[in-house]
């Protein structure tokens, strides 16, 4: 669907909401969080990185996916299917509109707004389904500095957060070492902030959701995913088979939304919450 398609589309389904005397949904209600903060390191497998200190942490302090697996290669295809439930062919970027978790999320009365972070330079497109696939974005902001910002206080009670880092800082093309300080560093400063910490009117946390887009083409495409806050359980590793689309399955479930493509054949990731 192209930007003009979209358009008529868009008009089209608000003149039918309009006809049947209102919203065409009920405000969307949170199942397992309030707001999702995701973000994605490249290309290693599991059994690569399992033993960094920020991917300890996550094992610790939440629940680790440890069969979570990649649905494609290359890295573009992995990010759509993440948040569109389909790899829209195997390009590493599109730049054409399709339905996403950002799209659908926007749709909702009230809407829930998307937040896309650069942490650390500029995210590539290939890595940011959200330009990629021409989402709804409220706010794109561009370092640490100005994501500790927003978390100290400018930051709505529900919200899809995506994070992300240029190629030198997610292990695309820099060192493990480094991506480990930089997710340490965003694990800190979720930790340190009150909205984190801050539920809802039902009880819900805020999670982060931590995986890699694929692995380094020798492991079954088996990679490292977690999740982690103050609804999450603690210190499990979880053994039931899960992919992107799982992730993208519990994005819109969460919030009652529609499955999106192939997501809506998976379940959706259920055994880590209290």
């Amino acid at each position: 669907m192209d930007r003009r398609a979209f358009v008529r589309w868009a008009i089209a389904a608000a003149a039918a909401a309009a006809a049947l005397g209102g919203p065409g949904r009920a405000p969307a209600r949170s199942r397992w969080w309030s707001s999702l903060v995701f973000g994605v390191f490249e290309n290693h497998g599991f059994d690569e990185v399992a033993g960094l200190t920020s991917h300890r942490r996550l094992a610790r302090e939440g629940t680790v996916l440890a069969r979570y697996f990649a649905v494609a290669h290359p890295s573009g295809p992995n990010y759509r299917a993440m948040i569109s439930g389909a790899t829209w062919g195997n390009r590493e970027t599109i730049d054409t509109f399709h339905p996403s978790v950002g799209s659908e999320a926007a749709a909702q009365a009230p809407p829930i707004p998307t937040h896309v972070y650069h942490l650390a330079g500029e995210i590539p497109r290939k890595h940011n389904p959200f330009a990629d696939l021409h989402a709804p974005r409220t706010v794109a902001r561009r370092g640490l500095d100005a994501f500790r910002g927003d978390l100290a206080g400018a930051m709505p009670s529900t919200a899809l957060l995506y994070v992300g880092w240029d190629d030198r800082n997610n292990m695309h093309d820099g060192s493990p070492a480094l991506a480990d300080r930089n997710l340490t560093t965003l694990l800190d400063a979720l930790a340190a902030s009150s909205w984190f910490a801050q539920p809802d009117g039902e009880g819900r946390y805020p999670a982060f959701f931590f995986c890699y887009d694929e692995d380094d083409g020798g492991g079954g495409n088996r990679v490292f995913a977690a999740l982690w806050g103050r609804g999450v359980r603690r210190g499990v590793v979880s053994q039931t088979p899960y992919t992107h689309y799982s992730f993208c399955r519990t994005v819109t479930d969460n919030w009652g939304l529609a499955p999106l493509g192939g997501a809506a054949g998976a379940a959706p990731i259920q055994d880590a919450w209290l």
